[in-house]
């Protein structure tokens, strides 16, 4: 098995440790590839960010339009 493991690889762990606990050894393979990958440090960063907002986005109302006439149709 190897010690390190490759960026989607690293990806995948990232999005399953959002859900559940990773074992041992995928905990130390993903933080030992993470110290050394920029990239997946920000896919992280990017992950765990939409990970808080993503429940959020049930909140807006986008098709929701306080003005009634569409701005196409309003005439001076």
């Amino acid at each position: 098995m190897n010690i390190f493991h490759s960026c989607e690889r690293a990806a995948e762990l990232m999005s399953q440790a959002l859900d559940e606990p990773l074992d041992l050894a995928d905990q130390m393979r993903l933080r030992i590839h993470l110290k050394m990958c920029r990239n997946c440090q920000e896919v992280e960063q990017q992950m765990a960010t939409l990970h808080i907002l993503a429940p959020q986005l049930g909140l807006f109302d986008l098709d929701k339009n306080d003005d009634p006439d569409p701005p196409m149709a309003k005439t001076d």
